[in-house]
Parts: structure tokens; C-alpha cells; sequence
């Protein structure tokens, strides 16, 4: 039987990008919030959202108190949501890269006193790289439902943009499970050495709802001392 040395991804030549918001300020009526999409992202163009709740963890199925349209086709930016009323209690905003709730892909928390919670967003990462196939790990917001919401992910050769995606994908693959973060695997490929690739996470079917991307360049272990 044939031996089949693993694949190593390159030291250094793996990058991660992702969206992610933060809230950066608020009055009792006002929250604001600052967000960052993937590079080449058209946020008005691709009808990009902030959304908030009066909860700690985002409730999917509950009507948000405010959802506020981004009206600039800027990567970077910030949102102000007024007309609310801030209490004591835990709110929660979240960033859509689509129309749609099933869209959002990265949330900030204010808590209870005016406390900030770390940041969370759409991560993905290699665990496990062969010649022949490829395991992903993904992790989405709490409470999200990858399968419901038509989640999947693409694998092409060479850095490639999901805002200008060429036909011709390694492979794409439907996120087939309701939890909302495990590990996928992409089968049957024909993965070359010192070869550069691109991994994108899409939040549902069209190409523009991508919330990360990963790039990586393979290396041939046995060159390496």
C-alpha cells in the first residue's frame, strides 16, 4: 500500500479574515457600534446590517429592537442606533453580511452596569490537511443554525475574493449540521505542495454573504528541517 505523507500548511503563510463588530460607545438612548468586513466587502451594495436586542445571547427567532441598514460601501465603519432606551440590562448587537437574521456572522455584547463582553464572529481553521482531502473546523455564533441557514464552504486554488468568485471551485460543500461550530470534511481533492489556496465560510447562498476566509500555502514536509 502506498504511503501518503501529510500535507503541512507553510509557517507564516496562513491568514484568517473575518467580520466583527464592536461597541465603541452609548448614552441611555443611543448605542454605537463599529464594524469590519472581509477586504473588497460592499456593505450598501450587499445589504449589510446592525441589529440589536435587549438580551445577552442573540434570540434568533425574536424581532430585534432596532436593525439599521449600512448605507456606505466602506469595509470599515461606524453605526449609531438611536431611539432606543438603555437600561440596566444586557444587550447584545449583531452584524448581517446578507438581508436576512440567518446572516449574521459577528455579535458584541453590552452587559448589565455597561460592561463589554469579548467579541465573537465566524472562525474557521484547518484540522487536519492530506493530499486527498481536507478537515475544516468552524465555529458560528451561539444559538446559530449552520444547516437551517444554508451555510457552506468553498475551496479554490490561488487567493481569490468571494465578492468575484471564478467558476471553476476545487469543491463546495453544505454545512450539514444544526450545531453551531464541528469540523467538516472536504473528500476526494488533489491537493499540490507549495501551492497557495483559499477557504471561504459563507453565511448562505449567494457568494456576497461570506464571513471569513482563509488563506494558506502548503508545504511539503519532508524539505523541512
Amino acid at each position: 500500500m502506498k504511503t501518503h505523507l501529510p500535507l503541512a500548511i507553510a509557517l507564516g503563510a496562513a491568514k484568517l479574515n473575518t467580520c466583527k463588530i464592536e461597541i465603541t460607545g452609548y448614552t441611555g438612548q443611543s448605542i454605537t457600534v463599529a464594524f469590519s468586513g472581509l477586504p473588497a466587502n460592499q456593505p450598501s451594495t450587499y445589504k449589510n446590517f446592525i441589529a440589536i436586542w435587549e438580551a445577552s445571547v442573540i434570540p434568533w427567532t425574536v424581532t430585534p429592537l432596532r436593525t439599521i441598514e449600512i448605507g456606505v460601501n466602506t469595509e470599515d465603519g461606524t453605526v449609531t442606533i438611536d431611539n432606543l432606551t438603555i437600561t440596566y440590562n444586557s444587550y447584545i448587537v449583531g452584524y448581517g453580511v446578507g438581508p436576512g437574521i440567518g446572516n449574521i456572522c459577528a455579535s458584541a455584547i453590552l452587559n448589565a452596569g455597561g460592561t463589554k463582553a469579548p467579541l465573537s464572529y465566524v472562525n474557521i481553521g484547518i484540522a487536519n490537511l492530506g493530499q486527498t482531502s481536507l478537515s475544516v473546523h468552524y465555529q458560528t455564533l451561539s444559538g446559530y443554525l449552520p444547516k437551517e441557514n444554508g451555510n457552506w464552504i468553498g475551496l479554490w486554488e490561488g487567493y481569490i475574493s468571494p465578492y468575484n468568485l471564478p467558476p471553476d471551485a476545487l469543491i463546495k460543500k453544505e454545512i450539514d449540521s444544526y450545531a453551531n461550530q464541528g469540523v467538516i470534511g472536504l473528500n476526494n481533492l488533489s491537493l499540490g505542495r507549495d501551492t497557495e489556496y483559499t477557504l471561504i465560510y459563507f453565511m448562505g447562498a449567494d457568494n456576497t454573504t461570506a464571513a471569513a476566509i482563509l488563506t494558506f500555502n502548503t508545504s511539503d514536509p519532508t524539505s523541512e528541517k
